[in-house]
């Protein structure tokens, strides 16, 4: 426990690195302005004030020497740039305490070494403290860090490519038709490597991760892997964008440039068709959701879209959305995260939030008073392999903003269904591997709004089914099966029942 403690107060302290490495550079460079102003003005720097200033670069580049130390331990960082920059600091400070020396009164009185070492001595320190700073600043932005911002004329006398017009808060796209556009390499990657790459690189891998080749990007970090394909909510990267800004496990963290609205959706539709790296935006299908950001970026303009895309649009929560609500109290936040949950938001232009239980399947029936903890702003509630029952339902109907439920795999019986009938808001609603039966029918029938039904491994039948397609004829339910297999399968019982009545007689 005191190994913990000790390693977690070294970690907190190597952070002020950054901080403490400014100070012998700019005392450095002042005694190089110093210097010039003995040599070439009519101003003279005493030799005191230089020895001080000398003094002073000398400890400060010590101590900054410390902090990177502890700070490196954290790992993370490119071992052969920051074993050079380590020494490259630790010669710099050497060179200014033996500046320091050579430069001070009484060694200068005995030896006159100043003559010959001071000045070699403090080029060569300028020349270093540059050469540590560059390998400091590739280690935290990246390589390219220095360079990447090179206006055009100077790209093409320095022999670097032409610099492309990449906006600095959206996704970076070239013009392309749907039938060229690399769905991964033009329009997920671009996002990475504006948001994440800079600390998730070759040089730069907090977290063990890499995010800047596919092979590694695969492979996940120390935490191992961070998305799965038709996955969304299971994908580590997606929760640590949804995170509030001040969580500590935020991407990106707090301070660097946010992953936009319009970047958030192409990812989550990235992962929804498959995480492919080498399929084609015309051979996924495109929502509505995707579409106009696609033909904002001069793909997709003209694509079609299938027929049971263009109903895949939830006009209920568009008109929540549309009207605001207070944020969700951190105490409410750090209640939920406590008990093995999560506070999503749902938008960065809004306070609504998605809660998720989905990472703690002991959740249950005394826990349920929690999912009822900020009833105005829920709009997505997943509940999905918890042990929760028909006891917990009353704390979801107090959501009255709800649109989409997830149920699947959970205790509930028909009785919970009576009581979600409630819930007019209700677009969505899983109920896959659940024990209800047709005698659910009527009440889910009574939900008007509902927009897609998964029935899946439940009890009830396809009559019951094709009962409520009447009620609710654009309801889009999903069965597991095609209603052709249903169909057989309901025969093939129908048959069974007769056969064992025959023998029964």
């Amino acid at each position: 426990m005191i190994l913990v403690s000790v390693t977690e107060w070294l970690s907190f302290i190597g952070r002020f690195h950054p901080l403490a490495v400014h100070l012998p550079i700019g005392f450095l460079v002042l005694i190089v302005f110093f210097e010039l102003l003995n040599k070439y003005s009519k101003i003279t720097i005493s030799s005191e004030i230089l020895t001080v200033s000398l003094l002073v670069t000398a400890i400060s580049a010590s101590f900054a020497c410390l902090l990177g130390y502890f700070l490196s331990e954290e790992g993370g960082y490119n071992k052969e740039i920051l074993e050079e920059h380590q020494w490259q600091g630790i010669g710099l400070a050497s060179l200014s305490w033996l500046s320091y020396f050579v430069h001070s009164n009484w060694l200068r009185v005995k030896f006159d070494f100043d003559k010959y070492l001071y000045l070699p001595l403090l080029v060569f320190s300028f020349v270093l403290m540059i050469v540590a700073g560059h390998h400091g600043g590739n280690l935290t932005h990246g390589e390219a860090y220095l360079t990447e911002n090179t206006p055009n004329p100077f790209r093409s006398w320095l022999g670097m490519s032409e610099k492309s017009d990449i906006p600095k808060n959206e996704i970076a796209l070239k013009k392309l038709n749907p039938t060229e556009a690399q769905v991964y390499q033009d329009i997920v990657k671009p996002i990475f490597k504006q948001k994440c790459e800079q600390c998730h690189n070759a040089n730069k891998m907090k977290g063990d991760l890499r995010m800047d080749e596919i092979n590694l990007f695969i492979k996940g970090g120390k935490h191992g892997v961070i998305f799965k394909a038709n996955d969304v909510q299971g994908s580590e990267f997606i929760k640590r964008i949804l995170l509030p800004e001040s969580d500590e496990e935020h991407m990106p963290p707090k301070g660097k440039t946010q992953i936009t609205e319009n970047e958030l959706i192409i990812l989550k539709w990235w992962l929804e068709q498959g995480a492919s790296f080498n399929k084609k935006v015309s051979q996924l299908a495109v929502s509505n959701e995707v579409k106009p950001i696609l033909a904002s970026l001069g793909i997709g303009d003209k694509m079609n879209i299938p027929s049971e895309i263009k109903q895949d649009k939830y006009i209920v929560e568009e008109s929540i959305l549309a009207n605001n609500v207070d944020a969700v109290e951190i105490s409410v936040i750090e209640k939920v995260k406590n008990s093995g949950g999560l506070v999503l938001p749902l938008s960065q232009n809004n306070n609504y939030v998605e809660i998720t239980f989905l990472n703690n399947p002991k959740f249950s029936d005394k826990d349920a008073s929690l999912i009822a903890i900020a009833p105005a702003q829920t709009l997505w509630l997943k509940l999905s392999k918890t042990q929760i029952s028909d006891i917990s339902i009353e704390f979801i109907i107090k959501l009255s903003n709800l649109t989409r439920l997830h149920l699947e795999n959970t205790k509930i019986t028909d009785n919970a269904i009576n009581s979600i009938s409630v819930l007019q808001n209700l677009e969505y609603l899983n109920l896959i591997g659940t024990n209800i039966t047709d005698a659910s029918i009527q009440n889910l029938s009574n939900l008007k709004n509902l927009k897609k039904l998964y029935l899946w491994k439940t009890n009830i039948t396809l009559s019951g089914v094709e009962t409520l397609k009447k009620v609710l004829p654009n309801l889009i339910v999903d069965l597991g099966i095609t209603e052709e297999q249903m169909a057989v399968l309901e025969k093939t019982k129908a048959n069974e029942v007769s056969d064992d009545v025959y023998k029964k007689k």
